[in-house]
Formats: C-alpha cells, structure tokens, sequence
C-alpha cells in the first residue's frame, strides 16, 4: 500500500470521551489544512450489527467474539482506511484493533497473537492514542447511558482491559492521556501528541 495520509487511533474503555475526542481532533486537524476522516468501530456493517447483537443478548465466547470483530475491520479497511490513507487523508480511529487486544485479551486470549493476527490485513497506525480512566469513574459515566452491553461494563473486568490498554501505550507510536481533566484539556493533550509524533503542526 502506498500510504500517504496518517492513521491515528483512539482507545480506552469505555467512558472516557473517546467520540467527543475523535471529533475534536478531526475538526482541528481540518483547521490546519488536513483532510481528515472519522471511523468508528465495530461499523455499522452486517459483522459489526452481528457483533451489537450478540453483544446484547450475552452469547459470545472470545474467539469467536475477535472473529466476527476481526471479519468486520477487513471490511473497514478495504472499502474506508485503505483507501483513505492512500489518497492522502488523516484517518481517526474510534477503536481500532487495539481494542481488541484489550477486551478480548481481558478475557483469556493472547494480545500479541491478536495484534498479528490484525497487522497481517489492517495498516499500523502511525500514533495510538490511551485515554486512560478508573473503571469506577468509567463506570458511573458509562451507566448514565441506556445502551450499556453486557460484560463490557463489569469493573473487575475493565481493570484488566486497562491494564492492557496501559501496557499498549509504552509502545513508542503511542501516548496515555488521562481523562479526568476536563475535555478541553484533553483536546490540548491529544494536540500536542500530534503535533510532537507526527510533526503537524
């Protein structure tokens, strides 16, 4: 793939303002010039409404959790990243495969073999941002929402994700940002991020 555009990808569980962030950091980087495109995963394709409803209705074992996940994100990067990126655009990630290192990873399978398995069809991205909070504070902000799923919203098993999401982000392409400051200066924090790895300024 001839990669011309950036891919940027925010993480974290869930409740730590990683949509308000993804839009944020779209809108600035269009301020400065950089075509830039917002994806969410899982899509709203048949694999990633498979994985909503199985999700609800509590009947996912973990590999076949990553499998439908996994089926979901080729679909994503053929017909959105790929070619986002080759054309030249910035694309933000709400979610990426690094999610699943995390979620799936919490629940007994190997985060390193999930990253394989991922990087042979999905482009690295270039910065992985971690928006890091407590599973409590996550927790209370997560269930003022009516669409809570299942056992992605267990505390003892949220720790375990973060733990992973916080390993993650010691890698060089990647930063943890903690969400308790107010979304402003988290907004400022994911800037400098860019600013600083990816030299955009």
């Amino acid at each position: 793939m001839t990669r011309k555009g950036r891919l940027i990808t925010i993480e974290g569980i869930d409740g730590t303002g990683k949509t308000t962030q993804v839009q944020l950091l779209k809108e600035w980087l269009e301020r400065h010039g950089v075509e830039a495109v917002a994806l969410k995963e899982p899509t709203q394709g048949k694999y990633g409404q498979e994985i909503a409803r199985r999700a609800h209705a509590g009947s996912f074992g973990p590999r076949d959790e990553l499998r439908l996940f996994m089926e979901d994100r080729r679909e994503d990067v053929e017909k959105n990243i790929r070619p986002a990126l080759e054309s030249g655009k910035s694309v933000i990630m709400d979610r990426y495969y690094l999610s699943n290192m995390a979620y799936q990873g919490a629940r007994g399978l190997d985060p390193e073999r999930i990253r394989l398995e991922n990087e042979a069809f999905s482009p690295v991205p270039d910065l992985i941002i971690i928006l890091d909070l407590a599973p409590e504070k996550s927790m209370a902000r997560v269930n003022t929402r009516k669409n809570v799923v299942g056992h992605f919203e267990n505390e003892a098993y949220l720790e375990k994700v973060r733990k992973i999401f916080l390993a993650i982000g010691k890698q060089p392409n990647a930063v943890v940002i903690n969400t308790e400051a107010p979304v402003a200066d988290v907004h400022e924090r994911i800037v400098d991020a860019v600013r600083d790895r990816l030299r955009l300024q």
